[in-house]
């Protein structure tokens, strides 16, 4: 093989490659972007966010519960104002339920229900006004 043919060579197989890196990169687009593929890391943390949600959303009415019975707690939770430092209050006042560490996202989830429990309590005793037309 003289040089010329070894050139030649080489630039096919460089192209070669190149083609070959690109079809990849291109049914991987296809795959993710028209049948939904994902690589097994992203389908392992979608999967565990989703079950993390749902562990909130049934653990969330208890930790409100327990807030809600501890009054100390409450009225600290009444004063706070803005959205961490209530979230700050309630995992301070409950720091696990049962087995389950109350970390940020349970916490914020129970502080919105704490709050939709008192607003709720407060429309209920809340005196209605009567109007004479």
């Amino acid at each position: 093989m003289d040089y010329q043919q070894k050139e030649v060579l080489k630039q096919k197989i460089t192209i070669g490659g190149i083609s070959v890196v690109c079809g990849a990169v291109g049914w991987w687009i296809v795959l993710a972007a028209a049948f939904g593929w994902m690589s097994p890391t992203t389908a392992a943390q979608k999967t565990s966010d989703a079950v993390q949600a749902k562990v909130d959303q049934v653990l969330a009415p208890f930790c409100a519960n327990r807030l809600l019975a501890d009054k100390a707690d409450l009225a600290k939770f009444v004063k706070a104002s803005g959205d961490y430092s209530r979230d700050e209050v309630v995992q301070n006042a409950v720091p696990k339920l049962g087995t389950t560490k109350v970390d940020y996202q349970l916490s914020d989830k129970c502080a919105s229900m704490v709050e939709a429990k008192l607003k709720s309590a407060a429309r209920k005793t809340a005196p209605k006004s009567t109007s004479k037309g």
